[in-house]
């Protein structure tokens, strides 16, 4: 006879919980694992891995259509949780990647972002992220079949953030004066296309986790409510470098562009000789100007949050599973990165993030059970950028089970990504649309009890 209870209280609720980094919206990646303190071993522990490629891509920019590919980049991860305890409390070890982002923009015309006002500069990759390392324990009372459980810890998390932008350097006002008065009667600047690259982080900041849960193991019920705090990111330092994309060129007044050469040979005409030395000593593709410049960014804020999940058995072998997630996303408004005085930014405006889900878990046997849900994300953006539109997902997994003390969990996720559009006039530094897109995942884990 199949022990229902068992086996669907302790499979199908973790594998619904293991996929809200795909349904959380914004920045968000990965949660702390605190499924792990309602085991009964006195020892657990569990490895994670999360592959999710989004395939988020313009369909214009500034009113061109276009393939322009994706900007979102696959990404991974990593998680691990060590539980120590018993029925009447336990603590659990986790460390996960919590929040993170990149984007490579090289496919847009021009190679990056456009400038948010002539000649200025154009964000053409940036990833960040912030890992955490947590502790969590229960504190549990059990009467009449019922368990009471108080929760509570603390975690501490990091930041770092590495991005480029490009843009132009005037080199005018380095020319000899009669070559600045030449270039500035023919209204022509002499411009190097370079490469601003940033580099910082910020040291480990500490927040804190509290919440309860509810259970009646004879029908497989569970509720647990856990919040997590903000963390503020506020001294966000580091280094940058300035390099050139290619030669030094000229820009006429007509906006055409010409080679130095080819510049120098008109400035013959008028009879100024331009110098073969200072033609040789400007900046060439792939140069190095500046290495150790200082950088620093805005404060970065890791939001607070609210996570609901339930479950309750509804038939033998079988639970129903739901879960709810608030997290305060409207504090991410920019960010902003400053190289040597020179800055780029990066807009979201947010609004706060809803994601729900629902699902059922099924054990078919002692050693094999299985849950599927669907589950719908708010979407976060609203105009400033479009990334992080309304989502819709359906996702699965697999459990396995060759003793009590070993077990094998594999999952997959597709996500429905709606369309959107950004405007300069809800506060993006160019327009922009994007279409129907989606969402692939798959997630393996390996569970083990002592």
């Amino acid at each position: 006879m199949i022990d229902w209870q068992r086996l669907a209280a302790g499979t199908a609720l973790a594998m619904l919980a293991g996929w809200a980094p795909a349904q959380a919206g914004g920045f968000q990646r990965g949660t702390a694992d605190t499924d792990v303190l309602y085991d009964k071993g006195t020892m657990t522990t569990r490895l994670g891995f999360t592959y999710v490629d989004p395939q988020r891509g313009f369909d214009s920019v500034n009113g061109v259509r276009g393939d322009y590919g994706t900007y979102t980049g696959t990404y991974r991860i990593p998680s691990a949780a060590v539980k120590f305890g018993n029925d009447t409390g336990a603590c659990v070890g986790n460390f996960v990647e919590a929040f993170a982002a990149e984007g490579d923009y090289s496919n847009l015309p021009g190679g990056a972002q456009p400038a948010p006002f002539p000649g200025g500069s154009r964000v053409r990759d940036l990833e960040f992220q912030s890992n955490e390392v947590s502790a969590t324990c229960r504190l549990s009372y059990a009467q009449d079949g019922m368990r009471f459980s108080l929760l509570g810890g603390l975690f501490m998390e990091d930041f770092t953030f590495e991005g480029t932008s490009l843009a132009n350097r005037n080199l005018g006002t380095s020319l000899p004066a009669s070559l600045q008065a030449a270039l500035g009667s023919l209204g022509a600047q002499l411009l190097v296309p370079v490469a601003l690259n940033a580099q910082t982080e910020a040291d480990y900041k500490t927040g804190y986790r509290v919440g309860a849960a509810f259970e009646m193991p004879e029908i497989a019920l569970r509720a647990q409510v856990l919040y997590r705090s903000e963390v503020e990111h506020d001294d966000i330092t580091g280094t940058g470098s300035l390099s050139a994309t290619s030669d030094a060129f000229v820009r006429l007044a007509n906006g055409a562009q010409v080679s130095v050469p080819t510049a120098a040979a008109l400035l013959s005409r008028s009879g100024i000789t331009v110098p073969t030395a200072l033609i040789n000593a400007l900046p060439k593709g792939g140069s190095v100007l500046a290495e150790g410049l200082p950088a620093f960014q805005n404060t970065a804020t890791s939001p607070q949050s609210l996570y609901i999940n339930a479950q309750t058995g509804i038939a033998e072998g079988t639970l129903l599973l739901g879960s709810f997630r608030w997290t305060d996303w409207s504090t991410n408004r920019a960010v902003i990165t400053t190289v040597a005085g020179n800055s780029s930014v990066s807009p979201y405006y947010w609004d706060d993030g809803y994601s729900a889900s629902i699902g059922l878990g099924k054990a078919f046997n002692e050693y094999v059970s299985g849950s599927v849900s669907i589950g719908y994300d708010s979407g976060v953006s609203t105009g400033a950028e479009t990334t992080y539109t309304d989502l819709y997902t359906l996702s699965g997994g697999l459990s396995l089970k060759n003793n009590d003390w070993a077990e094998l969990r594999i999952g997959g996720l597709i996500g429905y990504w709606t369309d959107g559009a950004q405007s300069v006039s809800n506060g993006a530094i160019y327009n922009a649309t994007v279409g129907n897109d989606f969402v692939y995942a798959a997630n393996a884990s390996i569970k083990l009890n002592f």
